[in-house]
């Protein structure tokens, strides 16, 4: 059981290197840091696990709460994580649909990894679907010299999507914004109210959900996030699906 132990603690340890990898390329997110916190926490524990015995053993009380505590946010983890990945499960969406194509983050006027995989999700189905409409949304971030929504158009025109087909969504700062000023735009353009959610996987569950909150029926085009980049951003959205049926944003 030692010897199992210190395999577990080791294992540990590189999980939290995987959560931090993304520090290497300038990335950092509340999804990569309590996870690495919890993950070095239960490192230690297990590794020191013949000296932490005896004064657990003293305290059972405080054992026992404890158990209940960590089994509580185990749950609360699990269960955003099974409605995240069900909202990828869903049929194609129908010919008709309007593609809306959730933003990321931008440096300067370069698409980020993320938001360059978007594009080239949505660019795969609009050269399926001729008639198909696109909304880029995202408006400028923090490290942006253009709004999302205008470097996803260029990324796309310049790889051969015609610009007519593309309408821009510039003023959106979260995802409850891009669907909410999307579906105004759908109104206006008189646009199929059944949207394809272009995003990544783990961002699905927020996007069907703001879509249904306005209006929209909401189908997912997911792409599947870079290995390097994915434990952080799905630890990340947890967070934000509370955030979303909490405080609604």
């Amino acid at each position: 059981m030692k010897v199992f132990r210190k395999i577990a603690a080791v294992f540990c340890l590189l999980l939290a290197v995987w959560f931090m990898l993304p520090v290497c390329i300038g990335m950092m997110h509340i999804g990569m840091i309590y996870p690495t916190v919890l993950l070095l926490l239960l490192a230690a524990v297990l590794w020191f696990w013949e000296k932490i015995k005896p004064t657990l053993s003293r305290h059972k009380v405080w054992a026992s709460i404890g158990c209940v505590v960590l089994s509580a946010v185990l749950a609360m983890v699990l269960v955003p994580v099974g409605m995240i990945v069900t909202a990828n499960a869903n049929d194609a969406p129908p010919e008709d649909a309007t593609v809306v194509l959730l933003g990321c983050q931008v440096v300067g006027e370069t698409p980020s990894l993320i938001l360059a995989d978007r594009c080239d999700k949505a660019i795969e189905y609009l050269n399926t679907h001729p008639n198909a409409k696109c909304i880029a949304t995202g408006g400028v971030g923090n490290r942006a010299t253009i709004s999302e929504a205008q470097a996803a158009f260029n990324y796309m025109t310049a790889r051969g999507i015609a610009p007519e087909r593309i309408l821009l969504e510039e003023q959106a700062t979260n995802t409850s914004e891009n669907l909410c000023f999307s579906a105004e735009i759908i109104e206006e353009q008189g646009l199929s109210k059944t949207v394809a959610i272009v995003s990544d996987d783990f961002h699905q569950w927020r996007g069907a959900y703001f879509a249904g909150q306005n209006g929209l029926t909401p189908y997912a085009i997911g792409c599947t996030t870079r290995l390097s980049m994915a434990p952080g951003y799905w630890a990340r959205e947890v967070a934000a699906v509370y955030k979303a049926l909490l405080l609604g944003y």
